[in-house]
């Protein structure tokens, strides 16, 4: 190096982080958000870890911005609302509702000026309520949308500011009845669908679509499979509407309904239960709507099956050459399984 003379290094760009989509994933420690791509690799933690927590049911801001989840932090039981930046990760999230009740499984508005969600604060049953959000991830005024005799869980909501929910009765001392209601804007309710055990509906982004959860006899046993409504009878047939499979995936619950951007995909929480009903495996999987004869595959992390749940898309336009290439989720859940089987059995 000449005496006297400095070099001027270029300037480091800036990292930037692609979220594609998110999901709640299984550890040691409890549930966290992470990022992961079409291929189903993990590529980060969204959110600052706490100890023990568990975060599901992101919703992510129409603008991209923003997660919205509920949480276990600083609560001794139930979860609350909480907020963070989708900038990379590690965020450090703040805390937008404080009651004692549950809120749970939130749903931002179209305008993105705030969020519906269920929650127990009312006394007892859950109903929908709507928190405003600022442009800065601050909460505002918060405001009661249903108090039905049951409870009112899993909102979506179309481009036209209706809400579609399921409706949960009990009828017996075990029997409990879910069928979707419709709520517009002027607070009128339509019931959508009869049941008996209808649940977690999803609006597509154009509002064109209804897809939600219907369990179906096999083996004389109920399997939770995804169903859709299109518009055309969605808004004509009344309360008897006719719905068509998705996919049929007779050894697995499906749960849990989120759309891509653009409408052509809807990814899912698929669970395999083992005896008793207990939980084996949740994985995420994706359907190409497109695609003839529809396929199921799966997000599987190549370094580890990791346990996962509760998804939601960021991204704009998704990379459909690496969603394709993902496995066929039957024939994967089968390979998964068995490795484990193997890996249990061996001495």
């Amino acid at each position: 190096m000449l005496a006297g003379c400095s070099i001027q290094r270029p300037a480091r760009p800036k990292r930037t982080f692609e979220i594609s989509i998110v999901a709640a994933e299984v550890g040691i420690d409890g549930l966290r958000l992470i990022a992961i791509d079409e291929r189903g690799d993990r590529r980060f933690e969204l959110i600052a870890p706490a100890e023990k927590a568990r975060d599901a049911n992101p919703a992510i801001s129409p603008d991209g911005r923003w997660v919205v989840f509920a949480s276990t932090r600083d609560r001794a039981k139930g979860t609350s609302l909480w907020i963070a930046p989708l900038s990379g990760p590690h965020a450090v999230p703040r805390r937008l509702t404080v009651d004692a009740g549950i809120d749970q499984h939130p749903v931002w508005t179209r305008d993105g000026r705030a969020v519906v969600f269920t929650s127990t604060r009312d006394g007892g049953d859950f109903d929908l309520w709507q928190l405003a959000i600022d442009a800065i991830g601050a909460p505002g005024a918060s405001t009661q949308l249903t108090r039905g005799e049951g409870h009112e869980v899993t909102p979506t909501i179309g481009p036209a500011g209706t809400i579609v929910y399921a409706a949960i009765a009990q009828k017996a001392e075990l029997e409990v009845e879910s069928h979707l209601e419709e709520r517009s804007p002027d607070g009128s309710i339509r019931v959508l669908t009869a049941g008996p055990a209808d649940t977690s509906p999803a609006i597509s982004p154009d509002g064109a679509t209804l897809i939600f959860v219907r369990p179906e006899p096999h083996r004389e046993q109920p399997q939770a499979e995804l169903w859709k409504i299109e518009r055309g009878a969605w808004r004509t047939a009344g309360d008897q509407l006719a719905a068509t499979r998705v996919i049929e995936l007779p050894i697995t619950d499906e749960s849990g309904p989120a759309w891509s951007r653009d409408g052509r995909f809807v990814f899912a929480t698929s669970v395999l239960r083992g005896d008793r009903g207990k939980p084996v495996f949740s994985s995420v999987i994706h359907v190409d709507l497109q695609e003839r004869p529809p396929r199921a595959r799966i997000l599987v992390d190549r370094a580890v099956a990791a346990v996962r749940l509760s998804p939601a898309v960021r991204s704009e336009r998704l990379d459909v050459t690496a969603l394709h290439a993902d496995p066929e989720y039957l024939s994967e859940l089968a390979r998964i399984v068995g490795a484990a089987i193997s890996e249990q059995a061996a001495p």
